[in-house]
């Protein structure tokens, strides 16, 4: 090879190199897309909520969006206008039998008396309920929860007449005698109790059941991995935050769900979040059988198809680590 060549060729290897330098400094360089958050009003959902107002900059890219119900969250899903929600794990598996490719990232609360079943004046037996109108949600952990109920008093839930009450709109027609037992959670919970209401039932008696998790959409796992993993962190700052920062956080919350000052943290009782170290256990360890669990009473309730598998992948990677 003459001087020349060799001259030309190693001015052309240099430009190569400094071009895939220069691609590689571009690519590190780009931001990763935002994460788009799905969420409803929700005492579970609020520490992460509160620490997003309370520390704008340490929540860059994270961008929540609030909507009425989980079927809306389900349709962002559907629709790719949001990568994550904060759900319950029954509406997820509606949302898998749908079609929709989803992975639990997280455990965000486990409801171990955060929702009961309500009634008028006492509880009965299973004799005693047959005909009974019942309010209850069309759909999601209100039906869940009947239905536990239902199998543990031995009564057909076939026997029972349902009203697709939501849990605010109950309140008023609780007072117009309209039916005889309510399926709700707090702070609607200790609102029936002063209008005289009984539990007769609630989510500590069966199993665990009612959860709310994190959920992606599983195409973003390897895009999004850092935005996942701030959202998670996130989660665990705004339960610190809540702490450290109780009287603001009873105000804004007092704000948040219409209540008195004095009852702002009511929407918390009977709920637990776990800790880091039981975020891995249930991800790892117990969500099988809470997942056969759950496919269950939804079946049995006529809500997710026979066929469908008792599954949802999982993943632990996008925890913070720990301390």
């Amino acid at each position: 090879m003459s001087p020349a060549c060799d001259l030309a060729r190693r001015r052309w290897l240099a430009a190569l190199a400094l071009g895939a330098l220069a691609a590689s400094s571009v690519a590190s360089c780009t931001p990763e897309p935002p994460l788009r958050v799905s969420y409803h009003l929700w005492a579970g959902y609020e520490p992460l909520r509160l620490y997003v107002d309370a520390a704008p900059s340490a929540t860059a890219g994270l961008q929540l969006v609030e909507v009425a119900d989980a079927e809306a969250q389900l349709q962002l899903l559907r629709l790719r206008q949001v990568e994550a929600a904060l759900i319950t794990l029954d509406e997820v598996l509606l949302g898998r039998a749908q079609g929709l490719d989803l992975t639990v990232v997280g455990i965000i609360d486990v409801s171990a008396g955060a929702d009961h079943v309500m009634a008028r004046d006492r509880c009965r037996d299973a004799a005693g309920w047959r005909g009974a109108r019942v309010a209850v949600e069309r759909r999601g952990p209100g039906r869940l929860l009947l239905q536990a109920w239902c199998e543990h008093l031995g009564l057909d839930p076939q026997q029972l007449k349902l009203i697709p009450y939501s849990p605010p709109r109950q309140l008023d027609t609780w007072l117009q005698h309209e039916f005889d037992l309510a399926v709700t959670y707090q702070p609607y919970v200790e609102r029936l109790r002063r209008l005289g209401a009984v539990s007769c039932f609630d989510s500590a008696v069966p199993p665990p059941i009612v959860l709310d998790v994190l959920v992606v959409r599983s195409a973003i796992l390897g895009t999004h991995g850092k935005a996942i993993e701030r959202l998670m962190r996130t989660h665990f700052r705004g339960l610190e935050w809540m702490h450290d920062h109780a009287i603001d956080a009873r105000y804004r919350i007092a704000r948040r769900f219409g209540l008195p000052l004095e009852d702002a943290f009511t929407p918390f009782i009977g709920l637990i979040f776990p800790s880091l170290e039981e975020q891995k256990d249930w991800l790892e360890h117990k969500f099988p059988e809470v997942l056969t669990t759950l496919s269950g009473l939804l079946q049995r309730a006529g809500l997710l198809p026979e066929a469908a598998a008792p599954w949802v992948p999982a993943s632990t990677r996008f925890l913070p680590p720990s301390p």
